[in-house]
């Protein structure tokens, strides 16, 4: 239901510089999962949003849970793994489909934890999410945690058609915060496309390693934890448009910022057959989590009604 894409990874070939190439991780086999959601229509209405298909293999889980929602016509699915998180060399690909005219909900129940890296193992994650015409897809998993010496890889694509909408949030940490470890990881690699009618509209690539010139924990300064959220189509028109006119006006003379949390926000504006097509890009940086958690349900909170619940609630 994805393409696989090779995406480039940093290798440093001397202790003078680094150079970028071309190749796939070295991983085991995927564990593959798979869910589908399809409409229930009464008298022309929609009463309910059911899952059809739900498959997936160790370690990888999906959870349906049935009263987390107050509406029956969104469907929430917690993805989690066995264990409490990623070892080296875990491969994990999810596929999820929505039908016209569903509104669906994917979190987590924690952080996605990843573990040092043995023999040069990569941990991987890829996400292929197709998205029907009317319906819409609210990814919203807890951060990524990268211990110590962890090499983690991932890539997640979604494919929109004419009408359907997508928010997107994508974070991750510098690591146990409570242990001291501060961006100690060997390698963090994520990629977020997203494709309308098969046409390429955003794409995202993170790609954090130390260089000789510049380690990863002096980059980021003081910083523990940065996000991006994106939302894009016509379903969260009117929250996009009062989040640019909020987050995006000029401040008045003597603010004063605060340095613990970060937020910024840019505009997606492009056409399609014709059509301009809209949405906007959120980005975050902060101390500690709690302050993203906070930021991202405030930003989202307009939102709530139609999930049918909070998905931040009991999460800080």
């Amino acid at each position: 239901m994805t393409k696989e894409m090779d995406l480039s990874v940093c290798t440093e070939e001397d202790e003078s510089e680094t150079n970028y190439r071309t190749e796939k991780p070295q991983c085991r086999p995927e564990a593959r999962g798979r869910a589908v959601f399809q409409p229930t229509w009464e008298n022309g209405q929609l009463v309910a949003v059911t899952n059809t298909v739900l498959q997936y293999t160790y370690p990888l889980k999906l959870l349906l849970p049935q009263n987390v929602s107050k509406t029956k016509t969104c469907q929430w699915l917690y993805v989690i793994t066995y264990g409490g998180g990623l070892v080296a060399g875990d491969n994990i690909q999810l596929d999820i489909e929505l039908a016209k005219d569903c509104t669906v909900v994917v979190t987590t129940q924690a952080s996605t934890k990843v573990f040092h890296s043995v023999d040069n193992l990569v941990t991987c994650q890829t996400v292929g999410a197709h998205v029907g015409a009317g319906s819409l897809l609210v990814f919203l998993p807890d951060p990524v945690v990268c211990y110590k010496d962890a090499a983690y890889r991932q890539e997640q694509v979604f494919h929109l058609n004419q009408g359907s909408s997508l928010v997107l949030l994508d974070w991750y940490t510098s690591g146990r915060m409570a242990r001291g470890e501060c961006w100690e990881f060997q390698s963090y690699h994520s990629t977020n496309s997203i494709y309308l009618e098969d046409k390429l509209v955003f794409r995202d690539v993170v790609c954090l390693q130390d260089t000789p010139l510049l380690p990863v924990h002096q980059a980021m300064a003081q910083y523990h934890v940065v996000g991006m959220c994106v939302l894009i189509g016509p379903a969260l028109s009117d929250l996009y448009n009062k989040l640019l006119k909020e987050l995006g006006r000029s401040k008045p003379y003597g603010y004063k910022y605060t340095k613990e949390v970060v937020v910024s926000i840019s505009p997606l504006r492009f056409e399609r057959e014709g059509e301009e097509i809209h949405g906007t890009v959120v980005r975050v940086m902060a101390y500690t989590t709690t302050q993203v958690f906070t930021e991202m349900e405030r930003i989202l909170q307009d939102l709530f009604p139609r999930l049918g619940g909070n998905p931040f609630a009991n999460k800080y």
